[in-house]
């Protein structure tokens, strides 16, 4: 059935209410990106959608359809283009679809994605359905901060808790989906905190829209130990920790594939070292730290390392 890596007793729970077909009506799916929120979700739409005695089955045409995002009962809502937030219209329009009947199989899904973003006035338009939705509805509601949903919301669903796994479960997974070595592994394992999803990020190479360019500027600045223009580049992440994080996040990627292709340049070693100090200024951020601080001893540490190795 379902393989949700260092949540083994949460799925063998979903497989157990999917085999008994009593699947919840409404299930909140929380934990930090990189857990398998949307790998559960993906798993458990189908579950609903499919007619086969052992759902999923995968084969079906509902089964099918789900997973080409093209099923005409799926609904997926999600901040619109531009926007941060699930809006209150959103909503209502979502409320206002939830009388329409299936249009191919026995139920409709309604998705929503980054369920934590609604604000208040969304999330009780969203309760007055959930109080009383009709036969022929399912929810799936997926969050990172459980905390900003209403409790009203929280005890009307199902909550399935995603964690990240121990760092040999996690190693052996990437292992064994990518050619990466051992040591690159542990190194993006280790940073983030075990969370498979980041360190695939970390590895593969994903990175954040729009700080890429700043990011490799920042990098080339602390290689030439140019302490100004490091602080001048980082001058706009000091507003939001949320960007804050997106860009340590880059110069983590960028770092690591330095590393990765220049393993006997004389500047792997202090690479390295910046690497693993990384982690520990991302973890400063859900502390008060001051982000003008932050970044200056980031700018501090990365060009002394470079400094006493040159």
């Amino acid at each position: 059935m379902i393989s949700i890596v260092g949540n083994d007793k949460l799925a063998v729970t979903v497989e157990n209410f999917i085999k008994a077909k009593r699947i919840p009506h409404a299930i909140l799916i929380e934990g930090e990106y990189g857990t398998g929120k949307h790998t559960l979700a993906s798993f458990l739409t189908k579950a609903i959608l499919c007619e086969s005695e052992n759902a999923p089955c995968l084969s079906c045409k509902h089964c099918h359809l789900a997973d080409i995002s093209s099923h005409p009962d799926i609904t997926v809502i999600a901040p619109e283009d531009g926007k941060k937030n699930i809006s209150v219209s959103q909503i209502r329009d979502l409320r206002d679809q939830t009388i329409v009947i299936p249009h191919s199989a026995l139920k409709r899904v309604f998705l929503i994605d980054c369920a934590d973003t609604m604000n208040q006035s969304a999330q009780n338009a969203l309760l007055k359905v959930l109080e009383e939705p009709p036969k022929t509805v399912m929810f799936i509601l997926i969050a990172e901060n459980k905390s900003a949903l209403l409790n009203t919301i929280i005890s009307r669903c199902v909550t399935l808790s995603l964690t990240t796994p121990e760092l040999s479960v996690a190693l052996d997974y990437i292992k064994s989906k990518t050619n990466f070595e051992e040591t690159l592994i542990k190194e993006a394992l280790t940073s983030e905190k075990n969370n498979i999803g980041r360190a695939l990020d970390v590895l593969n190479g994903v990175l954040s829209q729009g700080s890429e360019s700043d990011a490799k500027a920042f990098l080339k600045a602390a290689i030439d130990c140019d302490r100004y223009t490091m602080l001048k580049i980082a001058l706009p992440y000091q507003k939001s920790r949320i960007d804050a994080d997106k860009f340590i996040k880059d110069l983590k990627f960028l770092i690591a594939k330095k590393i990765r292709h220049s393993k006997n340049s004389y500047f792997s070693k202090p690479l390295l070292s910046i690497y693993e100090e990384l982690g520990d200024f991302q973890s400063s951020l859900i502390t008060n730290i001051n982000l003008n601080l932050l970044f200056s001893n980031l700018t501090s540490s990365m060009t002394e390392h470079i400094r006493r190795n040159k």
